[in-house]
């Protein structure tokens, strides 16, 4: 299925008036996390990317670095990348869904698969903070910060 027959299927499966895929890309907001699935221009898959939140003033340099590790540990292989969008500096996460037999169904569990990553994401970012600005009040390096296999940072 293509783009716009997806997102009118899932609008009509949720009851979601208004919903539609103009020029190749769709808005929505699911648990309250605004996303956007655009079509690719080399076909084959659409993109969806939504906002994890913006980089925490302390220590910034190693979150960052724990996303690139993230990129290449647990998400990378999987057609998913965490990135900093250039304009407002707001963490990224970026999902690529091939659309070869892609149906309603396997579609509303992709969506759900990265909305769940997302909302792991805003968490560890949530947790990251506290931890950075008592490293910042030590002077201290942020020990102990590492990457399960689900991609969520821990503390």
């Amino acid at each position: 299925m293509e783009l716009k027959e997806l997102a009118s299927a899932f609008a009509a499966k949720l009851g979601i008036n208004g919903l539609a895929a103009e020029d190749g890309v769709c808005a929505l907001e699911i648990d309250g996390i605004p996303l956007q699935i655009a079509e690719m221009a080399a076909g084959g898959a659409l993109l969806a990317t939504a906002v994890v939140g913006p980089p925490p003033p302390e220590k910034t340099e190693a979150f960052l670095e724990l996303l690139l590790e993230a990129n290449t540990e647990t998400l990378g292989p999987q057609d998913r990348a965490l990135g900093k969008l250039r304009d407002t500096g707001d963490v990224v996460l970026q999902w690529r869904i091939p659309t070869r037999d892609l149906e309603l169904d396997g579609f509303c569990a992709e969506l759900e698969a990265f909305v769940n990553q997302v909302e792991q994401w805003r968490l560890a970012l949530e947790n990251f903070r506290p931890a950075a600005e008592e490293a910042v009040a030590r002077d201290e390096d942020i020990p102990g910060l590492g990457l399960p296999a689900s991609g969520f940072i821990s503390v």
